[in-house]
Order: structure tokens, then sequence, then C-alpha cells
């Protein structure tokens, strides 16, 4: 009880500091194709703390932007109203001082400060109570539709039409002017010059993963609060495009379980599913660090690489680079690679798995990629024969050590005559080819035969 006491008071006391008035803010954004004309500011820059979860997590999404549970909800917690169409049909806050239902509408865009939970006389619930920041004395309250607060908290309906705006504070402080790589091809553009208009933009396939800025933050909906504009790398021919996301970070409040999150149409609606933040890295263990950092590799097959350009490149087998750095994006199975070209100096960057049983899609393993060596200086490779092994010709005559660079380790070895021996090859994600069949001669181990099936 000490403890738990003790921690209120602490939490209370932070947030009270980080609600006295400071710089105004406007929370309504618009890409740039339209002019803002917000319908109101707010006045101050406060961001609630959220309560902290067991065990921290290293990455900076998680580290900060916590979900907060409506059980935890501090006195000092700041909301938006914004609702949505069902909220304007249902009124869900009613006057403090008459207890009469006010319309969702009077209160749209205004900032709502939380203030606790209460049993009053005479009420057949609990009132979740709140004032209006720009007025304390006007005071509204959501009644919960259980018999306690308690039976109502640890869902996660919330209070409806209320955006949480410790998501939207703490992203206008840490996110704009960060680099994130774009996931999704479909983001959406202001239409109107109230910001209330918007339609859906497809910026192409060939957009996907490459790298744009956030140039500004603001409010959203309440079931994605956050609004996050893009801006493309400017093009020849001018300015790039602004595009603009509404996501949930915290889930604080936003109405989805973090697995609704995950289904196809709402999870690009999350942080992690419309963008990858450049920033946000760790390190990758010790052992991991030593094996590739300063060493030189090579690819076993062809690839794609970014270049400094953020450009997606083809790469040959075979190419040869060093690994400069390697470290990990939150807490994924991807690790991201920094490479310099051998021959080119170019510097490319490679996202691979580590782990094959875990790759998704288009995800290239690591250890499967890259070999260590320079095939050049691989003994029995002839210089003048690596245009073949690049290609994965197999040509009379070539060395074991030839064949092995061309093909990979054989999934079988058998000794068919006294003369010959063969290396078989399964092919089992190549339906055109089943299997391949490299025949040596004994007394000189070189190629004798390639027989592809």
């Amino acid at each position: 009880m000490v403890i738990a006491a003790l921690v209120a008071t602490i939490m209370a006391g932070s947030v009270q500091a980080q609600n006295e008035p400071a710089k105004a803010r406007n929370y309504f954004v618009t890409t740039s194709n339209v002019i803002v004309t917000p319908k109101q500011a707010a006045n101050n820059d406060s961001t609630a703390t959220a309560v902290a979860e067991e065990g921290e997590k290293r990455d900076f999404i998680s580290r900060n932007f916590r979900y907060v549970s409506m059980c935890d909800w501090q006195p000092g917690f700041r909301f938006m109203v914004k609702p949505t169409q069902k909220d304007l049909v249902i009124k869900s806050f009613a006057e403090g001082k008459t207890g009469n239902m006010v319309s969702t509408r009077s209160l749209e865009n205004k900032i709502l400060v939380y203030d606790g939970h209460s049993k009053v006389n005479g009420s057949l619930h609990e009132h979740v109570d709140f004032y209006l920041e720009n007025d304390p004395s006007e005071r509204y309250f959501f009644e919960v539709p259980t018999p306690t607060f308690d039976d109502y908290c640890y869902g996660k309906v919330g209070v409806p039409a209320l955006a949480y705006l410790g998501d939207v504070d703490t992203a206008m402080d840490s996110l704009v002017g960060k680099k994130v790589r774009v996931l999704v091809r479909e983001f959406y553009q202001d239409t109107e010059n109230d910001g209330g208009g918007f339609k859906p933009v497809d910026i192409g396939a060939e957009a996907v993963g490459t790298v744009m800025e956030i140039t500004k933050v603001g409010i959203g909906t309440r079931n994605f609060p956050v609004k996050i504009i893009v801006k493309e790398a400017d093009k020849e021919d001018g300015e790039g495009q602004e595009y603009f996301q509404y996501v949930t970070i915290s889930r604080t409040n936003c109405g989805y379980r973090s697995d609704e999150l995950e289904v196809s149409d709402l999870k690009p609606h999350t942080f992690e599913g419309s963008f990858q933040l450049l920033d946000d890295k760790m390190a990758v263990s010790q052992d991991l660090y030593n094996a590739y950092v300063g060493k030189k590799v090579y690819t076993f097959f062809d690839t794609q690489m970014r270049n400094s350009k953020e450009k997606n490149v083809k790469v040959m087998r075979l190419s040869t680079f060093t690994v400069k750095d390697i470290f990990r994006l939150g807490d994924s199975n991807v690790v991201t690679l920094t490479l310099k070209g051998e021959k080119s100096g170019q510097t490319y960057t490679k996202e691979v798995s580590l782990n094959d049983s875990q790759v998704n899609g288009s995800e290239e393993v690591l250890s499967e990629l890259f070999v260590e060596g320079d095939p050049e200086k691989i003994a029995g490779v002839k210089k003048e024969h690596l245009p073949y092994i690049q290609k994965q010709q197999v040509k009379k005559g070539f060395t074991e050590a030839e064949v092995r660079l061309t093909l990979g380790e054989p999934t079988d070895i058998t000794r068919t005559t006294a003369d010959i021996y063969q290396w078989t090859y399964m092919f089992k994600n190549d339906s055109s080819r089943p299997f391949r069949v490299v025949k040596f001669r004994y007394k000189t181990k070189t190629v004798a035969e390639d027989m592809t099936k």
C-alpha cells in the first residue's frame, strides 16, 4: 500500500509539472498542398507520462510511447475530443454541474483533462471526470456502463471520442525531422483548407522502402490519434510531395487491442505498420558483431541493396564488400548491414533475417547471402572462370572449389564407377529444375560433365 501510494504521488507530481503552460501548439496540420485554418489551437505542450511497463524495452518507440490502461490514467492526462459519426449520434458526456447530456459536436476539437473518477450520490454508476483545459470551471463526465470503474477500465473500449494527446505531444517533440523508411504504398493527402477532407494516394510499389522525412505531427482521430506527415525526397523537377498517415502508437484509449491492429487493413495505422524509424537501432550481440564487422564478404546470389542515394540497385553474386556496421531494428529478427564495395568504394545497406525459420516473404538470410572471404583468392578458383561462376555455369575442368563457389555444398556425394563420382544438388524451391548432377573424374578431381535435369 505504501509503495502504491508513493508511485501515485510521484506520477501525479510528474504530470502536474509537465502540464504547466508552455509554448502554444498547433495540433491541426496538413500536407503542403493545402493551407490550414485551425478550428481551435491548443495552449500548452504538456505530455502525460505513461505508466512504465515491466521490463524496459530498448527500442525508441517502446521507450517513449507506452500503453496506459484506463485503470492507470493519472489526473492531468490530456485528450482532444475527436468524435466519429457514431459519437455525434450517441451522447457520451454530461455536464458536471447539471448532469445533463451534451452534444459531442459541441465539444469537438476541445481539450479535456482527466481528473480522476468518482461515485456521485444518486448515480447508478461511477463517473470518469474531466475539465475543459481552457476553462477548468467547465466540467464534464462520462458515466461508465458497468457497476464499477474497475469493471470497465480493464477493457479495450475506453472513453468514446477522446484522442490521447500524450502520444501526439511526444511525437511532436521526438519524431519531427526524423528519417523513416515507408513500408506501405497507400497514404493520404489533405484536400480542404480546414483540414477536414482528405484523399487516399497510391505512392506506387517502387516508393515502398524509400526514405522520407517526418515534417509535421498533429492530431488525427480518436482511434488513430497521431497524424504523421512525411515528405519524399526532392525531385529534379521541384519539391517532393507530402503525405500523411493516421496512426496509433501507444494504443492508449484507441479502442483496439494489439492483436486487432495486426490485421491487414488496420496494421498501416500503427507506426510500425507504416514506418521504420532509421534511428531506432539496437546493438547486436558481440559475437555477431565480431563475426561480420570489418570482415570481407561476398554475395552468394544476386540480391537488391540500397545505395547511398537510397535507391534499390541490383548486386550480382560474388560481389565483394567490407562490412562497416551491423545493427538490429527494434526487437525484430531483421538486421541491417552497412557495406562498402571493394571495387566501387560505394556504401550500401542491406536488410537480412538472422534466422531462416522466421523469414517472411522477400527476406533473405544473413548466413546464406553473405560468405566470408574473397572469391578471387579461394584456392582452386581460377580468375578466368569467375564470369562463368557468377552466372552459375559449370564448365568441364572446373575444380571442386569452383563448383562449390558456383552451386554451394552438394546434397549428396556418390561414387558411381571406378573413374567417376558425382555431386547431386536438390532444388526444392525451383520446380523448373528439381535436381542437378555434376560428374567428376576421380583422378583429377575436375568436372567431367554437368547434367541439369
